[in-house]
């Protein structure tokens, strides 16, 4: 006769009767899992957001999209505090706005200059901030940033009810199928505490010989239930499954947060790369912008501000009077080339012959360097388009930015004959690139030298007339008063002169509208 796998011994107790267990089903299994996933990615948010409070960092929920793409609306960045300005260029920095201090601001720190005071910029933004500010203004540098933690205030804020009640809803239905999976291990659990079939798990006793004793007695091994087997092979790859989805649900927050302070190429980067030269003056949208990078034997000096006001370069049959391609004013830009200005006769001159009316207000830019000891024009506003022609003769020139015998620069304005002019403290023809800034508004007249202001006055009329740009050449007959060292113009306003600059020029730009100190001090930081 058959033996069973397993026979009760005198004194032994009846065992029970086995239950079958309920199996978890596939989609409870599933929906188990990704409701795990939902409720430790919202968990892990606000720890890697709350831990960090610990140190002494502080939360900011970003509320516009200034910084994108990097940090969009409702990300949160943490900062830590910063009593150093040095520490701050190039990086993302939390600051009250000192125009409005009831704002906060989250912007990228683009210059220091050497007072301490900072010009900050949103990386999404085409122009600087309009106002500086200092290490008093600052609330912290960024450390870390978390995405997305802050929307629900941001919804708060913007009444957008909708977003926020499915998030809740989420979170609650999550939370429902999370305790409903759990219960199903629960009672399997108690369904079969050791895991399925005969009382001591795996080894089963047999029979005992006949007149054999406890002594002699005989245990031997069976396999499980092969359904048992699957039933505990699927809790434990759930359990697995939970590990490695949770794990990657709490590291997922912080995938872009530990940005490095140093990268300048990578996402993941409070430090990038800051805007080029060229990206400032686009941003700021130029009337004219001579890059002079030209090469070869072309006469052109394109107009990069996209507005068509291209230049040209004074000819001689086939000759220009300028040497192309050598290094330029700025190091960050590719090309950097600018042009030597290599004869009294040379200059860049508008190639448009229909003249424009003078502008009220304007900011002129030139780069320059020079070693010369007789000045010259860097640029100005002058009618004719080419030439210099007495002031009796219809001559114009009232918008001037030159450099005199003694190598200050001035920038000079002109109303019916009589000149007002700044000059700047220094002389500057000692062979380095240097940019100069004139600009004009109905508040007056501001110089700027590498982008800090070296003069002003409240000088607004200035004549009006049909004129052209030109760059490197022109009249300053009878503007002998605004002039230090030799070769003085005369004082006379019908004895016509040009004045050629013997130097290299650069970025030559005009703006129909005054730019802020805080312009001219990126268009310096940027170079």
């Amino acid at each position: 006769m058959a033996i069973p796998a397993w026979a009760p011994m005198p004194g032994d107790e009846a065992p029970s009767t086995p239950r079958t267990p309920r199996r978890s089903s596939t989609p409870m299994f599933l929906l188990g899992i990704l409701s795990r996933t939902w409720l430790w990615f919202v968990a892990g948010c606000v720890l890697v957001t709350i831990v960090p409070m610990l140190f002494g960092w502080r939360p900011y929920v970003v509320q516009s999209g200034s910084m994108m793409p990097r940090i969009a609306v409702g990300d949160v960045v943490l900062a830590s505090p910063v009593d150093d300005p040095a520490l701050l260029l190039g990086r993302v920095t939390v600051f009250r706005d000192p125009s409005t201090p009831a704002i906060t601001k989250t912007h990228r720190v683009m210059s220091i200059d050497g007072d301490g005071r900072m010009i900050t910029k949103g990386d999404a933004n085409t122009s600087v901030d309009s106002t500086p500010i200092t290490i008093a203004d600052v609330e912290g540098m960024g450390r870390l940033l978390v995405q997305f933690v802050g929307l629900p205030l941001i919804w708060v804020s913007t009444q957008q009810w909708v977003y926020l009640g499915a998030l809740v809803l989420s979170l609650l239905l999550a939370a429902w199928v999370t305790a409903r999976d759990r219960d199903e291990d629960v009672d399997e659990d108690e369904d079969d505490p050791d895991g399925g079939g005969p009382p001591g798990g795996d080894l089963l006793p047999l029979p005992r010989p006949a007149g054999g004793s406890g002594a002699t007695a005989v245990a031997a091994s069976t396999p499980m239930d092969p359904r048992l087997r699957r039933e505990a092979g699927k809790r434990w790859a759930q359990r697995a499954g939970y590990g490695v989805v949770l794990t990657g649900a709490l590291t997922l927050p912080t995938v872009n947060a530990a940005f490095a302070a140093t990268t300048a190429t990578t996402a993941n980067s409070w430090r990038v790369a800051a805007p080029s030269y060229s990206d400032v003056v686009t941003g700021l949208r130029p009337w004219m912008w001579w890059k002079l990078d030209e090469t070869g034997t072309g006469s052109t000096a394109a107009d990069s501000s996209g507005n068509g006001r291209a230049g040209s370069f004074v000819t001689d049959g086939s000759s220009t009077y300028v040497t192309k391609g050598v290094v330029g004013a700025i190091p960050s830009e590719t090309p950097n080339r600018a042009v030597t200005l290599t004869n009294a006769d040379s200059c860049v001159v508008t190639t448009s012959t229909s003249g424009t009316s003078s502008p009220g207000n304007l900011t002129a830019v030139a780069w320059f360097r020079t070693t010369t000891t007789s000045g010259g024009t860097l640029l100005g506003f002058e009618s004719p388009r080419t030439g210099v022609t007495a002031y009796a003769s219809g001559g114009r020139y009232g918008r001037q930015l030159y450099m005199d015998a003694r190598g200050t620069v001035w920038f000079g304005t002109s109303t019916n004959q009589t000149i007002r002019g700044l000059q700047s403290p220094t002389a500057l023809n000692d062979g380095q690139w240097h940019m100069a800034a004139g600009v004009l508004s109905s508040a007056g007249m501001r110089l700027y030298i590498d982008g800090a202001l070296v003069g002003s006055n409240t000088v607004s009329s200035v004549s009006s007339y049909t004129g052209w740009w030109r760059a490197g050449c022109g009249n300053l007959s009878g503007w002998g008063s605004l002039w230090d060292g030799g070769s003085s113009p005369s004082a006379s306003w019908n004895q016509p002169r040009n004045f050629p600059f013997a130097g290299s020029l650069d970025e030559v730009s005009v703006w129909n509208q005054p730019l802020t100190a805080t312009d001219i001090a990126a268009l310096w930081a940027a170079r």
